[in-house]
């Protein structure tokens, strides 16, 4: 098992309080079988609840998530560009395969573990009363597959730049990462001037899925207990700016 999946597990194992049972375990069992997952959604319907931006497209981003690799990305995707249709995805694997993908240990199940993201496409999919615009399945907290299917770290720096000079001050940056502001001009501010300019703040590797993790204080994988507030309000910026980016991470 590579280092992410022992992370995965970990993680998802970690606090069970915490997780809600899904109805797509019909046999309260524990584990899901694919008889479970075809008998309630179809691969294209799995698609679409992961396409949270609507525009058609998966990107390598929301592969990793799914599945913490991008080989399935770069094996599915036929013409080369920076995402996969739905038709490339669907020519590539059934409802099946894509089952698999989340079967690790390859025992014909998926236990609480394994079976995390397709709740998440199951609860997507059918818990339509969620009246939360980021949190999809209405668990009470952020996955990064919730945050990074919604927005791009672009979409983000634009939202928190409220007077538009294409760099972020302190004020703006807390806006989003509270606590955590301090240390990121430390680490993104290349020219001690005491602004974030946008081409510093994607040096260092930094990008959207390392601020989540930089707002997950206690380590959990998720955003919870007002961690992920900021994101709340950087969404609504965005959903009431003009457009919006394709996800591409």
């Amino acid at each position: 098992m590579t280092p992410f999946l022992l992370l995965f597990v970990a993680l998802a194992t970690a606090s069970p309080v915490k997780r809600q049972t899904s109805g797509l375990d019909a046999d309260g069992d524990g584990s899901i079988t694919f008889a479970e997952v075809s008998a309630t959604m179809s691969l294209h319907e799995a698609l679409d609840a992961l396409d949270r931006d609507g525009d058609g497209f998966i990107y390598l981003p929301q592969i990793i998530e799914l599945w913490g690799t991008g080989d399935k990305f770069y094996e599915l995707n036929t013409d080369g560009d920076d995402h996969l249709t739905f038709r490339e995805i669907e020519n590539g694997m059934t409802l099946q395969d894509f089952y698999n993908e989340f079967d690790f240990n390859d025992d014909g199940s998926l236990d609480a573990a394994e079976a995390y993201q397709m709740n998440f496409i199951y609860d997507t999919i059918y818990n339509t009363a969620i009246d939360d615009p980021l949190d999809s399945n209405g668990d009470g907290r952020l996955s990064r597959l919730e945050v990074l299917s919604h927005m791009t770290y672009n979409e983000v720096l634009r939202a928190l730049d409220a007077n538009g000079d294409q760099r972020l001050g302190p004020n703006e940056l807390r806006v989003l990462l509270g606590g955590e502001t301090g240390q990121f001009m430390d680490d993104q501010d290349n020219n001690d001037d005491g602004f974030i300019s946008f081409n510093e703040a994607h040096s260092h590797n930094m990008s959207l899925g390392r601020i989540f993790n930089r707002l997950d204080e206690d380590d959990s994988g998720y955003l919870e207990d007002g961690e992920g507030a900021g994101f709340y309000t950087v969404w609504t910026t965005i959903l009431n700016s003009a457009s919006t980016d394709p996800i591409t991470g």
